[in-house]
């Protein structure tokens, strides 16, 4: 029986990041309303999405989703990352965020390690999405970049229609939000 409690822990993990994983595709299905306000906030930005996740790879494990965001009065660059890499599991990994403000001369993200279990729900579903895909967090962004004129500001794995696939958002030059899917067909 002790042989067995790894395994069902390990389940319980997997399922729990697949229900946040649907939970989370049906949030990013639509792109408006507080996605077009930070939209009209990108422009003021002095880093790039594509900036940050790189930044965040070095010393800090795979990028796994990646985000400018309004919060609390200020436009925020965040980073979630997984330090062992994609190669090993959320169970067996260390979950990280760094997040800064963007409109500074030099993005100085603060580093949190998650702990609570809506970041580590969320953080283990977008390591799995992406440890399934095809592509990286970072060539998704840049597929994004070549399709749609406008700056990427969200850069999340999911799951759709049974794949794994790179949901991203781009800030168009009207500064409306732009959706698109990114996986490894997309020309």
């Amino acid at each position: 029986m002790q042989s067995l409690m790894p395994r069902i822990n390990v389940a319980r993990t997997a399922f729990a990041a697949l229900v946040v994983a649907a939970l989370f595709v049906a949030r990013t299905g639509k792109a408006g309303g507080e996605d077009d306000a930070t939209a009209a906030k990108v422009k003021t930005s002095k880093h790039t999405l594509l900036e940050g996740v790189q930044s965040a790879q070095k010393g800090n494990g795979a990028a796994i989703s990646a985000k400018i965001e309004f919060e609390d009065g200020k436009l925020q660059l965040s980073v979630y990352t997984a330090k062992a890499g994609l190669e090993k599991d959320a169970e067996h990994n260390v979950l990280i965020e760094l997040q800064g403000e963007t409109t500074s001369a030099k993005w100085d993200p603060k580093t949190e390690v998650f702990e609570d279990r809506e970041h580590l729900g969320r953080a283990s579903a977008q390591l799995t999405a992406l440890q399934t895909a095809s592509i990286s967090l970072e060539d998704a962004i840049k597929k994004a970049s070549a399709l749609k004129k406008g700056s990427v500001f969200s850069a999340i794995p999911s799951v759709k229609d049974g794949k794994s696939v790179v949901v991203v958002l781009i800030a168009t030059p009207a500064g409306k939000s732009l959706h698109v899917v990114i996986d490894e067909t997309t020309k």
